[in-house]
């Protein structure tokens, strides 16, 4: 009776370790509807006219898209504009509209900037009230595939599950050995912990496919006041004769030895041409 439970912990450890390397190395298929697996198309399609795929498809199944706009507008707008945006952005419930990041700067060239995440509906709506208090001067649109890690997240997933469901029915079978509750409970504890990250990794790429970022820059080139150049070559007069001092200080020392030696060098010619003259 002693050997049997001395020798219990080691084949308890033995299996679990079995079923975890089985877990490791088993191969794996994305069951329908997880987020491994390949999402199907639906389309609508009216009588009498062409299938039309809705937005999943025309968008890609695992695409992550991202919007740069650059709206050109008078100086006296930028900040307005920019709050006008970030209020639109805050209201948007229905587009699940979040604030990320803005800024406006001051000073010689006013600009401004917001980047928002927020469902595709609710972009054209931002790029148009946008255009209200400028002129769109361009327009970007790029995107990221994230089937490869949204796909190997969900191998992660589906091996870590199974595996908790192999040691939680272990854990039936091993009775009231102390020890190898420990250590069961141990690797429960981890497993479990591993769940929970990758399942936050799945939320977090679900959400890059699922919501659009968008990046609003608000700038003034064309619609500069007539008055604006002139006052910063006035602001900046006393900081380029200062500069233009320095370069010509800094250009009489490079010509002092130069003026020296182009100065000895027509002494010698000179003397020399003298002497062949008089021959």
């Amino acid at each position: 009776m002693g050997k049997r439970t001395l020798f219990l912990p080691t084949i308890v450890m033995s299996s679990v370790l079995a079923l975890f390397l089985q877990g490791c190395s088993a191969k794996y298929e994305a069951p329908r509807g997880s987020a491994g697996a390949v999402g199907e198309i639906a389309y609508n399609q009216a009588p009498g006219k062409p299938a039309v795929a809705n937005d999943q498809q025309t968008r890609g199944k695992y695409l992550a898209y991202e919007h740069h706009v650059t709206v050109d507008a008078a100086e006296s707008e930028i900040k307005p504009l920019l709050d006008k945006l970030v209020a639109a952005c805050n209201a948007d419930m229905a587009n699940q509209c979040t604030l990320l990041a803005s800024g406006v700067e001051g000073g010689r060239m006013s600009s401004a900037s917001i980047r928002v995440r927020i469902k595709r509906p609710g972009i054209e709506k931002l790029i148009a009230l946008a255009a209200t208090g400028g002129e769109v001067a361009s327009r970007n649109t790029s995107a990221e595939d994230l089937e490869g890690p949204i796909r190997d997240n969900a191998k992660r997933l589906d091996m870590l599950r199974s595996y908790r469901e192999k040691l939680l029915a272990l854990e039936n079978k091993v009775g009231n050995n102390a020890e190898a509750l420990i250590k069961l409970s141990q690797e429960l504890a981890t497993v479990q912990s591993e769940l929970e990250s990758a399942t936050g990794v799945e939320a977090r790429l679900m959400e890059r496919v699922n919501m659009d970022l968008l990046n609003i820059s608000i700038q003034s080139r064309t619609q500069r006041g007539f008055w604006s150049p002139v006052k910063r070559a006035t602001g900046d007069f006393g900081s380029n004769l200062s500069e233009g001092i320095a370069s010509a200080i800094t250009g009489l020392a490079y010509l002092l030895p130069w003026s020296l030696i182009l100065f000895l060098a027509g002494f010698v010619v000179r003397k020399i041409w003298r002497r062949m003259r008089r021959k």
